[in-house]
């Protein structure tokens, strides 16, 4: 069995979010960002967990808050394509910052665990060859000469996080295989 079809069973339902009609509706209740993801494709298993937020997986509770641990990313999606696993962290945002590359950054302990706790409860171990992903959506970014712009995909702490601007992204733009953004960006 692969991890893409294992991971809904050991989270809330309230966790999930499930494929309807060739696509998943990412929501950010906070700000109230939502995006699609379309072009999926009934063959590519797909799962989208929850990870911040109400009704989120989130993190133990005994960790130290003022440490920032508690600030993690919005969703974790996990797919299986071309007989590779790519898991990617995503945060939704209303209006670029920079908080965004922590909050990424923050969550891969919380995706390890996951992965670690699926191997545990279905006693086998998934492939190590899963790549990750970080990816900031966001609606729209600030003109003004105080903030920068996002870059395409930036290095930051080790990790690359790739930014797109818009609502709608394609199933190829979570696996890596698209570098371009799917919609026309919207700017305030």
């Amino acid at each position: 069995m692969s991890i893409v079809s294992e991971l809904p069973a050991i989270v809330n339902e309230s966790a999930l979010t499930h494929p309807t009609g060739g696509s998943i509706r990412l929501d950010d209740e906070q700000s109230g960002m939502q995006v699609e993801v379309n072009e999926l494709e009934p063959a590519v298993p797909v799962v989208a967990i929850r990870l911040g937020g109400r009704g989120g997986v989130g993190h133990v509770s005994n960790l130290r808050t003022d440490a920032g641990l508690e600030s993690i990313c919005d969703y974790l999606l996990v797919v299986e394509r071309d007989g590779k696993t790519h898991a990617v962290l995503v945060e939704l945002k209303k209006t670029w910052n920079r908080k965004a590359k922590e909050q990424l950054r923050r969550s891969l302990p919380l995706l390890e665990y996951l992965r670690s706790a699926c191997e545990v409860e279905r006693e086998t171990r998934y492939e190590t060859g899963m790549t990750t992903g970080y990816l900031i959506i966001c609606e729209r970014r600030r003109l003004d000469k105080q903030s920068p712009k996002p870059r395409p995909v930036e290095d930051y702490r080790n990790i690359k996080i790739r930014t797109r601007v818009g609502t709608t992204i394609s199933l190829d733009l979570l696996t890596g295989e698209s570098q371009a953004p799917v919609t026309t960006p919207t700017v305030r």
